[in-house]
Formats: structure tokens, C-alpha cells, sequence
């Protein structure tokens, strides 16, 4: 299976890492916990009466408006009700009990309301109209790196921190550097690359848990809580939770005594971060964060814009290539035709090779497995992942890894599904091979990802699962085309069995009924002549009985086909029954009718047929009449070929009138 995105992005951070921060916070705030209807204190920090003047004891069992004022819980109350877990509602507002101005936060866990309290700050006058000017330079970007560039550079002027970063979260949950921006000046680079020397981003300081995340003072001691079950208190959701010491200790080595994390979010699921960090402490205040987030937001889905009219452009692009080179041609798709659109899609998705496994055919171009590995490949992912696109760029370390051959050193793989109503469908394969080793050096000098292989981008599986469609719509246009095909054969040959009479090789009785009843309709609605005659091959049993069936059946064919060639385009002969066959003339009077029965009548007389002899047929003559049916028309018809018989045979008997 390929690896979960969204089960590495909450592996990403260990709830028994945060739950080492529990019962601690940051000193620039201070915290509250009351219960769900507001009615008591449950919890306080100790450092309560830095800000409100009260001490932590008198503070616990006492309501919440007798310790922050009747206005603000009132406020918050109505605001947020019973504190649904996960859900934060913010408020800034003046405390009764204390003269600074302080901005409050509540958001519920289990059955408790938490509330945290810090100072509003000193804002500059223009701090909104400075976030809007960056704002609009955002906007005006034209491509996603500009965007990031201008949107890092907007974080460090209003924070005044030295060095700001965007990454990426791969599928492994695994952080890929993708903009660094660092103050010119070169004390200020005394603080190493960020996060530097980790092999996987620590729990606590880069979870997801909250949009945005500020450790103020790395060097300032946590503060305790109290109050009962204060070391059990959830503080994941909280702003101001503390961080392990390890964490700590790495922001201290850096020298890095501020760090801000902002998360970026495509939907609901965490696509990067934006993390900035410098030498000195700095408190960012609510105000400044608040604004902050919004403007990282805005730049984010700037960037999600170009970032998407780059892939659009980048997807038609290549569908393009690969209608011009004969793939989305409505026929079976040729081994020549696969390589040339392999060969496309190599290049555009900078891959070594590219194989497409379809019923048991292992097609490719470039580097790639062998076709007996494909199969395999294939196999385990109609097992693992079906119906759904595959990918990894550690291919070693994966269950589909195993399957490769040790020296065929390849990194990536980029599987992409066939649809077909044929089960197993088949998959279009992209390998790529390792972009490099890198030094121990180089391996401990960033985060981004292990150096096996470059990371399949959500541009790259957008494409892949494009290209498969159009394969498989090709496939499967061939397949319906051939089975029509093959189907229209099929009904063609029925309708002639069904037609046709197996021994004569004409019209069978069913056939020539019906195109008797045609005929008739015709003479009826146009008032033209209709003839009809009915002869038999004399002695037939006698030809039976002496020289056998084969010999009787060869004579039934040879009569026909003699028959056949006397007649019109327009004149039908079918084969009536046992050895007597119907003769339809339209538009043939019964003096033509006639005329032409005594040449039918004098060709079989003079002419011999092998082990047989000679051969001669009777026949009766009839026309249609206005108001006759077609079992009057073969009735009389029938009675003038047995008025023949009773002559003599080899005549010709005319019937002109209804019996």
C-alpha cells in the first residue's frame, strides 16, 4: 500500500511527546480552567497573579466572573457555550480585576473549558496597513516561488525574526525545504539553518495540532500549573503549552531563543509549514499573530492557484504530446505507438523508464525491470492497491522494494491504474533512480527528504492517472470496436443461416414467404403484375433411392444454381420444401410468367447431371390477382405444377383463375 498521508501527518507528532508538556506553559501567559457551565475554577497556572493580581489558591473554587470580570465571561460564554472539544473562540477585551489590556482564548477539552490569557501587546499604528502592502505584493506574484519569496520576506519585517522557511510535508511526513529567507546581515546568521541535524521534525514544536505555534523565549523556564489534575490536563490545543526540554535544549543550540510556526493547509489536510525562528526572545502579540496567519493564508492559496494553473498548463501539455503521437487513436493501440507516447511521458516526468503491463504484456521504454519483474509488480498491486494510484519515492522500503532485483537500483515508482471490465486491468509503471548519495555532512546539513529519489509531485500523479484514463479509454474503445465487430459478423451469419436453405444454397421457406408477402404489398399499393411459379424435380425420390442422398443433394444444388442464373435481379427463388422450389416474378405478367417457365422447363431437359443423367422439373404458373393472399397465390400455383405432373412431368401447367 503506499504510505498514508494523513496517517504520517498525525504519526507526525507522538501524543506522548505532548503529554510531557501537559501541566506547563509559556511565561508570557497565563491559564484557566474552568468547568463546562462556567461555574467554578478548576485549574490555574501558577504565575496568576503576574497578570490578574490573585493568587492561584484563592483563585480555585471560585467562579470565573468573580476572578476575570462578569463582561469577558459573559462574552466568551455566549460565545462559545459548553466549550465543544477542539473548537477555540477568541475575544480581546479589558479585564475588570486588571489594568492592562488582555486577549483571551477558550477552547474545550474533555469536560473543561481552558482558557489562556496574554498581554494584547503594543501595536504600531500601521501595523494593519503594512499587512495589507504586503498583501498586495502577494497578490501580484506570477508564479508560486515569488509568492513564498514575498511571503517569508513579509515575516520577517513584521516579526523582526532573522530567518523564515517554508516546507512542504511529503507523503512520508517528512519536511522538504522549499524557500529560505535570511537577514543580509551577517551577525544575525550566527543562527544555524532551520531545523538542522534532525532526521524527521520533533512532535511537539512542528504538530498540526494548531494553525500557529510561538515559543516567545526558548531560554525562559515552563510554568506549572495547580489545582487537581493538573498533570493530566490535555494541552495539545493550547497556545501557550510548553515544549519538552529535549526541544528546548535543539532551539537552544541553534540559537534560536524565538521560533514561530505557521501551519499550511490544502482543505483539510496539512500541506507545509512556514517556521521562523531568531536570536533574540521576542513576544508576538495576539493581534500581530492573528494578522500574520491571515496573511499566510491569503499568500497560501495564491500560491495553491499558480501552483494549480502550472499543473493545468503542465497536464495539457503532455495529453497534447500524446494525442499527436497516435495514443488516443480509436484502434488497438500498436507496440510502436506505446513506445513513442512512452517515450513522451519519460521525458516529461523525468523518469528513467516507463512500462505498461496490459493481459499478460509487459511494454516499455528506458530503464526498467525486466518483463517477468513487471508481471510481478503488477500482480502485488492488484493485490495491495487497487484501482488506486501507487507511489513512493523510497521504493526500497516498501513491500513492492522487495520485488526488484538488488542491481536494478531504482528509487521510485509511479503506478497508475487501467481501468477495463477485464480484471486484472493492467498499470501504466514510471521508475526513476536514485538522484545521488549524499556525505554524512550533507545528510545532517537539512530535512528534506532521504536522498533516494526525487519526490513524485501531486502535478506528476494528476498526469499519470490522465495518461492511464486516456490508455484505457483507447483500450478500451479497441476492445468495444472489435467486439462489434466481431458480433456484427456473428448476426450476419445467423440472419443468412436463418435465410438461407443449408443444402440449395437459396432462400429457405421462411425467407421467401416473407419476401412474397412483401412482393404482394407492393402489387397491391402500386397496382403492377405479380407472377408466381412452382416446380418440382421429377423422379426425385427415385435419384434418392438409387444413387443416395449426397447425389440427390447435389442435384437440388445444381438445380438452383442453373435456375438462378435464367432469372432477373429483381425475381426471387427459394426453396420450398423437399425437392420444390417457388419462383417470384414481380412486375411479370402471366404470359411472361408462362414464356419463362418453358425455358426453365427446356434448359433441365437438355441438361445432363454427373452419375444421374438427365434431369427434368414440372411446373406450374400462376398471377396475382386483386384481393388474392399469398396461400391463394402458392395454392394455385401448386395445383397448376401438379396438373403438370399428371401430363406427363417436364410441362409447364398455367393456372389463371382462382379455384
Amino acid at each position: 500500500m503506499p504510505d498514508s498521508l494523513q496517517r504520517d501527518l498525525d504519526a507526525s507528532y507522538d501524543q506522548r511527546v505532548l503529554a510531557r508538556t501537559a501541566g506547563a506553559i509559556q511565561p508570557h501567559g497565563c491559564l484557566i480552567v474552568v468547568d463546562q457551565r462556567w461555574r467554578n475554577v478548576m485549574l490555574t497556572s501558577t504565575n496568576l497573579d503576574q497578570f490578574l493580581g490573585q493568587a492561584p489558591v484563592e483563585a480555585l473554587g471560585r467562579s470565573p466572573s468573580a476572578v476575570l470580570g462578569s463582561v469577558p465571561i459573559g462574552l466568551l460564554a455566549s460565545r462559545f457555550g459548553k466549550g465543544e472539544e477542539g473548537r477555540a473562540s477568541t475575544a480581546t477585551c479589558r479585564l475588570e480585576t486588571t489594568p492592562q489590556p488582555l486577549h483571551v482564548t477558550a477552547h474545550g477539552v474533555a469536560t473543561s473549558i481552558v482558557l489562556e490569557l496574554e498581554p494584547c501587546g503594543i501595536l504600531t499604528d500601521n501595523l494593519t496597513e503594512r499587512v495589507a502592502g504586503w498583501g498586495s505584493r502577494i497578490a501580484g506574484a506570477d508564479c508560486p516561488g515569488r509568492v513564498l519569496s514575498l511571503l517569508l520576506a513579509a515575516l520577517r519585517e513584521l516579526t523582526g525574526l532573522e530567518t523564515a522557511e517554508a516546507y512542504r510535508i511529503d507523503d512520508d511526513g517528512h519536511l522538504q525545504r522549499l524557500v529560505v529567507d535570511d537577514a543580509t546581515d551577517p551577525v544575525h546568521k550566527a543562527c544555524g539553518a532551520f531545523p538542522v541535524g534532525l532526521s524527521r521534525p520533533t512532535g511537539s514544536l512542528f504538530s498540526g495540532s494548531t494553525p500557529l505555534r510561538l515559543i516567545a523565549d526558548t531560554t525562559a523556564s515552563p510554568i506549572p500549573l495547580t489545582g487537581p489534575g493538573a498533570d493530566a490536563l490535555d494541552l495539545s490545543q493550547a497556545v501557550l503549552r510548553s515544549i519538552p526540554v529535549r526541544d528546548r535544549n535543539w532551539l537552544r543550540q541553534l540559537q534560536a531563543h524565538t521560533a514561530l510556526v505557521i501551519n499550511l493547509y490544502d482543505g483539510q489536510r496539512r500541506w507545509g509549514l512556514i517556521a521562523c525562528h531568531g536570536r533574540q526572545a521576542r513576544y508576538l502579540a495576539p493581534r500581530l499573530r492573528q494578522l500574520l496567519q491571515l496573511l499566510t493564508h491569503t499568500a497560501f492559496q495564491r500560491h495553491a492557484l499558480l501552483q494549480e494553473r502550472e499543473e493545468s498548463l503542465r497536464r495539457r501539455q503532455l495529453l497534447a504530446t500524446a494525442g499527436q503521437i497516435g495514443v488516443r487513436r480509436p484502434r488497438r493501440p500498436s507496440n510502436a505507438a506505446l513506445l513513442a507516447a512512452a517515450k513522451a511521458c519519460k521525458h516529461y516526468f523525468q523518469a528513467c523508464g516507463v512500462a505498461l503491463v496490459y493481459q499478460g504484456k509487459a511494454l516499455g521504454l528506458g530503464k526498467r525491470p525486466h518483463a517477468q519483474t513487471l508481471q510481478q509488480l503488477a500482480a502485488h498491486l492488484d493485490r495491495c492497491s487497487p484501482d488506486a494510484l501507487w507511489h513512493s519515492h523510497r521504493l526500497a522500503n516498501t513491500a513492492l522494494g522487495k520485488v526488484l532485483p538488488p542491481q536494478g537500483d531504482f528509487s521510485g515508482l509511479l503506478a497508475a491504474p487501467l481501468a477495463s471490465e477485464a480484471q486484472p486491468a493492467g498499470w501504466l509503471m514510471l521508475f526513476r533512480q536514485p538522484t545521488g548519495r549524499r556525505t554524512g555532512a550533507q545528510q545532517s546539513d537539512d530535512l528534506q527528504t532521504p536522498h533516494d529519489g526525487t519526490v513524485w509531485s501531486t502535478a506528476d500523479q494528476h498526469a499519470a492517472v490522465e495518461l492511464a484514463r486516456m490508455l484505457s479509454n483507447d483500450i478500451t474503445i479497441w476492445r468495444a470496436r472489435h467486439r462489434c465487430r466481431r458480433l456484427h459478423e456473428r448476426n450476419a451469419r445467423l440472419r443468412h443461416l436463418a435465410r438461407t436453405d443449408p443444402v440449395a444454397g437459396i432462400a429457405n421457406r421462411h425467407r421467401i414467404e416473407e419476401l412474397l408477402k412483401a412482393e404482394l404489398a407492393i402489387a397491391e399499393h402500386g397496382g403492377k403484375p405479380c407472377s408466381l411459379l412452382m416446380f418440382d424435380i421429377d423422379h426425385f425420390k427415385r435419384i434418392n433411392d438409387s444413387h443416395g442422398h449426397d447425389a440427390g443433394d447435389s442435384v437440388l444444388r445444381q438445380v438452383a444454381r442453373t435456375v438462378q442464373a435464367r432469372l432477373r435481379t429483381s425475381d426471387h427463388l427459394g426453396r420450398w420444401g423437399g425437392e420444390e422450389f417457388l419462383i417470384i416474378a414481380p412486375d411479370c405478367t402471366l404470359r411472361q410468367a408462362t414464356e419463362l417457365a418453358a425455358r426453365l422447363c427446356q434448359d433441365r431437359l437438355e441438361t445432363p447431371f454427373p452419375a444421374v443423367g438427365q434431369v427434368s422439373i414440372s411446373i406450374g404458373v400462376t398471377a396475382w390477382q386483386p384481393g388474392d393472399t399469398s396461400s391463394q397465390l402458392v395454392h394455385r400455383a401448386d395445383m397448376a405444377m401438379y396438373q403438370a405432373k399428371e401430363a406427363g412431368r417436364a410441362c409447364v401447367r398455367v393456372a389463371e383463375a382462382a379455384d
